[in-house]
């Protein structure tokens, strides 16, 4: 599609969404801005900015898009890259399925405005680095859910809260930005235009906010395979990598790669909210998202014949995606009396995802074309919610309590089409897969806080789930899946002193199966040659009793210092399995086997240095170390949590001078080794750090000028497999081949000019 035709498409959605209600109601504990402040004073000021506090009893994080914004954050990943115990273990330069306490794989809840989201694949994993953050108020991180909100996240739940009139002061700004990007020296563009405004009588809320912005990644991947019986010495083959010179290679196979992902994002987010009464609100809010993206690879292969690295083969491969999602809902909240208040929304949300791949491969001397070695990939989903809620809460002399119920209509189609080339170079079709799943959720919670004096509250809350999934496949007909839980979970809060809290939370989480374990369709040469997997329609949730104990303490100048425990026993452990033999190989499943268990500690300081003198500088910093053990089936012995690295850190500095109008300052993010098990295969992924700038000039006018700079130390990715030829020799510890790689990314500068009126 003409980037012209998106435009009109987006200005269709505007239209929809100015007469409909959007997607997703904020979160009843939004706080509104503290103060008489107006735009200018949030966007332009050098003030140091602090994370926030937060009222709840749960442990909660929050983070204002200020203390993101003068490192000019693309997307939801850039923001949430710099918040304490997110890991993003994608490729490099890539931050899209953010993992808490480093846990991947569904174990981190991603909501919008208090509610799950579909997402594009079928392991249920929020893709946030295509959500702007243009159209983010705020970021909450909650370490521990209380019984209103849904009770997946064992690592913990990230919430997004959008724009929202109601909350934000009256006024606009426009947004242009130039990115440039040192590997192909070119230059893409952003912009923006944001508004929020009020009638006369303060009646009528409203904001909108348009954003079009390119995003780019293009990355180098050099790869080497070594036989590892030629070097019994060598532990993972790390030390024989040989990526900048292949004529000094040991490798029996070496491989580069140019990659790039060009990305163009169009979003629309718009809301209005009307005064009902004295007491009441009803507020329609909708969301659009549209984002293109090609990716493009070229590769070269080597492969050593008669002691010497030849020639084998160039590759190509190009993929277009297109994914489209929106959504639109209702609020209403109102005073039923002086003490009892209610709230109900009704919402709708979709996302369409389609993946076109095409790979081809040519002869590496003269550049002809294999023909028959063309293959093609298409991935069709559309996933469709409607989900309805209520709550009703009463106060009473030292006791509130809330009550309430959700239900959720889901349904996800997917389709996968694989295609191959015949001796004449014409694609046939090789196989089709699809499936249909219906999820029907129907939730009820009740939570009761208590203030019992001298600074103690305390809340306990008890969530019943009730799951119906119905899964449909081609030749395996209608399974049914039927889950009921009942989660709870319990809160304390205790100030100590005038400037310190004390919290203790317990409760207990789910994490629900990918829809692609659930399908009981045989899938080929899965997850070796000859054998055979087969999903299983009655597999049950992982299930996780979390604790967590943290201290916060208030520091001059709005500082705040926090630092908390947590610990996560996880049962019911989804794993592959072999449940028999084949003609030619095994016969596997998913199956719910062995328990695991993870725990760590998270530090964090947000302040500025003005208790030693520095007024206007500020300093950042947070640290979470993590442990973790399962069991694993087939290593036959206790290992990590797949792709949890053992810490993530992030620390910057910022200095304002008042004189001249102008701030500068600096971002360092850095995680350690994460160790992944797979079938015969054991994989350990090392990341570098990456290193951001900034300096921003403001004008009495409103306008504000920023230079970022991001990945400077030009960071890399490393991995390292040891394969082995089969379960025994994997259990034994006899690697068969060391497969090392190394990622690296380019440096990308972004200019932005914002004016606030």
């Amino acid at each position: 599609m003409s980037n012209t035709g998106l435009i009109q498409k987006l200005l269709c959605g505007f239209v929809v969404m100015s007469m409909a209600p959007q997607a997703f109601a904020q979160e009843e504990a939004a706080e509104p801005p503290q103060g008489d402040l107006n735009l200018e004073e949030i966007v332009v000021t050098g003030k140091i900015v602090t994370r926030n506090r937060t009222a709840s009893v749960a442990p909660e994080l929050t983070y204002d898009t200020e203390f993101f914004q003068k490192f000019e954050p693309v997307s939801a990943g850039d923001m949430l890259k710099r918040v304490p115990g997110v890991a993003f273990t994608s490729d490099i330069g890539e931050y899209d399925a953010p993992q808490m306490r480093g846990m991947a794989n569904g174990f981190t809840q991603v909501l919008i405005n208090g509610r799950p989201v579909p997402g594009a694949g079928n392991d249920r994993t929020v893709l946030v680095d295509r959500i702007p953050a243009e159209i983010i108020e705020r970021i909450e991180v909650i370490r521990s859910p209380g019984a209103d909100i849904d009770s997946q996240g064992v690592g913990g739940t990230i919430n997004i809260i959008l724009k929202e009139g109601a909350t934000l002061p009256e006024g606009g700004s426009i947004r242009a930005s130039g990115l440039y990007v040192g590997k192909d020296k070119e230059f893409r563009g952003a912009g923006a235009v944001s508004y929020a405004g009020r009638s006369d009588d303060e009646d009528i809320f409203y904001s909108i906010t348009a954003n079009v912005q390119q995003r780019f990644n293009a990355k180098k991947f050099v790869e080497e395979k070594i036989v590892a019986g030629d070097f019994p010495n060598s532990f993972d083959g790390r030390d024989l990598f040989s990526p900048d010179d292949r004529n000094a290679s040991v490798a029996d196979g070496y491989a580069t790669q140019l990659d790039s992902r060009e990305n163009l994002d169009m979003s629309l987010n718009a809301d209005v909210t009307f005064k009902v009464g004295d007491t009441g609100e009803l507020r329609f809010d909708g969301f659009y998202i549209h984002t293109d993206r090609d990716e493009r690879e070229d590769g070269s292969e080597w492969e050593r014949d008669d002691g010497e690295l030849v020639g084998d083969k160039v590759t190509s491969q190009d993929t277009e995606i297109k994914q489209e999602n929106f959504g639109f809902s209702a609020l209403y909240e109102g005073a039923l009396s002086d003490a009892t208040r209610f709230d109900a929304m009704v919402r709708y949300s979709q996302f369409d995802n389609r993946e076109d791949q095409y790979d081809r491969e040519f002869d590496f001397d003269d550049g002809s074309e294999s023909v028959e070695d063309r293959e093609r990939e298409i991935i069709d989903s559309l996933d469709k919610e409607f989900a309805a809620d209520f709550g009703l809460e009463r106060n009473f002399d030292i006791m509130t309590l809330k009550f309430g119920g959700a239900t959720k209509f889901k349904k996800r189609d997917f389709g996968l089409t694989l295609m191959e080339a015949d001796d004449f170079g014409v694609l046939e079709l090789d196989s089709e897969s699809e499936f249909d799943v219906k999820e029907n959720r129907y939730d009820a919670y009740m939570v009761s806080e208590w203030e019992l004096g001298e600074g103690l509250v305390v809340e306990a809350g008890l969530r019943l789930e009730h799951t119906n999934t119905k899964i449909s496949a081609p030749d395996v007909g209608e399974t049914t899946n039927k889950t009921t839980l009942l989660n709870p979970s319990i809160h304390f809060q205790r100030d100590i002193g005038a400037d310190g809290q004390l919290r203790l939370s317990f409760a207990r989480t789910v994490r629900r199966p990918t829809f692609d374990q659930l399908v009981p369709v045989e899938l080929q040469d899965e997850p070796d040659d000859d054998d055979i997997t087969v999903g299983n329609p009655d597999l049950a949730m992982e299930k996780s009793w979390g604790f967590d104990i943290g201290y916060e303490h208030t520091l001059p100048a709005n500082g705040i210092l926090g630092v908390n425990f947590f610990y996560r026993k996880v049962s019911d452990l989804t794993q592959l399995v072999r449940v028999g033999d084949t003609e030619d190989g095994g016969l596997y499943t998913y199956d719910n086997v062995g328990n695991g268990n993870t725990y760590g500690i998270e530090f964090d300081v947000s302040t500025p240095l003005t208790f030693i003198g520095l007024d206007e500088t500020g300093f950042f910093a947070n640290y979470t170390r993590i442990w973790s053990s399962r069991y694993d089936e087939f290593l036959q012995e206790d290992v990590r949590f797949n792709h949890q690295p053992k810490y993530v850190y992030n620390f910057g500095v910022t200095q304002n001078f008042p004189s001249i109008e102008a701030t500068t300052g600096f971002s360092y993010q850095k995680q350690g080794l994460a160790r992944s098990v797979f079938f015969a295969e054991i994989e350990d992924q090392y990341y570098g750090g990456n290193l951001e700038v900034f300096i921003e000039k403001r004008f009495e006018s409103g306008f504000v000028l920023r230079l970022t700079a991001n990945n400077l130390l030009n960071a890399e990715s490393n991995q390292a497999e040891r394969n082995f030829d089969g379960l025994d020799d994997m259990r034994a510890g006899v690697v068969d081949e060391f497969e090392v790689e190394r990622e690296q990314s380019s440096r990308v500068f972004l200019l932005t000019a914002r004016f606030n009126f």
